[in-house]
């Protein structure tokens, strides 16, 4: 009776258990892949997106562009600095903030070259990205006027004024375009010549000025006026050519502009 009794327990016995071991087997299986979907958070600082090896994020940095002619480009300046450069280190110094300088002056050119140079992919590349563009044009347009007397003179300047203050305006139009942000500021034009050729003196006045009036249309141009810091200053801030500035010429360019700017 006792046999008959204790083998059909023992049997349920072992079903139940054998049920028990096999819900657990499952139970752990099914904890162990919920835990290996969710990641740690080790993993999770791992997967976040963060910038390349090398790569600079500074809020700090900013590009300068400096577009235009000889005067643009530096030549004369025995150091080879230019305004750029000599800029740069005087805002460098100041705030010591990391920037950097491109320039694509080019000596020699007039204001009609400078709107073909600003149109190709490249330059408008370095445009886009520019905080502050320097130009320097209109020099070699006012200084090669043919005319063989006062009256040829006139016409030979109100022809070349015209074509440039047009061509100022298709520069500023197109830097607008692709950088409507950008500060701007124009290096204006002094006199070389002082005291030997007058007319040239009144006639490089009426060319800033007119310059001038294109500049204030834009909030965010400014002018820097050369004429009056070389006026009494020739030979101090001329190269030998006597045409372009040497060292203390731009040098004092650069301590107006950021005068200016500030």
């Amino acid at each position: 009776m006792y046999k008959k009794v204790i083998w059909p327990l023992l049997l349920v016995i072992s079903i139940v258990l054998s049920i028990v071991f096999i819900t657990g087997f499952i139970a752990s299986i099914v904890v162990s892949k919920s835990e290996e979907s969710v990641p740690t958070e080790q993993q999770f600082e791992s997967s976040t997106l963060k910038p390349e090896e090398g790569e600079s994020i500074s809020e700090d940095a900013s590009e300068i562009l400096i577009l235009g002619d000889s005067i643009g480009f530096g030549v004369g300046d025995e150091e080879n600095l230019g305004i750029g450069k000599r800029y740069l280190d005087l805002i460098d110094e100041e705030d010591g903030n990391k920037r950097t300088i491109t320039n694509i002056s080019v000596p020699s050119y007039e204001s009609n070259e400078l709107v073909n140079l600003i149109k190709s992919a490249e330059n408008k590349a370095s445009i886009s990205k520019a905080n502050l563009i320097i130009i320097s044009i209109g020099g070699n347009d006012l200084n090669r006027l043919e005319y063989e007397d006062s009256v040829s003179l006139t016409l030979a300047f109100e022809e070349a004024l015209k074509n440039y203050k047009e061509n100022l305006a298709l520069i500023i139009k197109e830097i607008r375009t692709i950088n409507p942000d950008a500060q701007l500021a124009l290096i204006g034009l002094y006199d070389p010549y002082s005291k030997e050729e007058p007319e040239k003196t009144r006639l490089l006045l009426e060319w800033n000025y007119e310059t001038r009036l294109i500049i204030d249309s834009d909030v965010k141009f400014a002018y820097v006026p050369t004429y009056e810091l070389f006026k009494y200053h020739l030979t101090e801030y001329l190269s030998p050519d006597e045409f372009h500035p040497n060292g203390s010429g731009y040098q004092v360019i650069a301590e107006e502009l950021d005068r200016i700017l500030k």
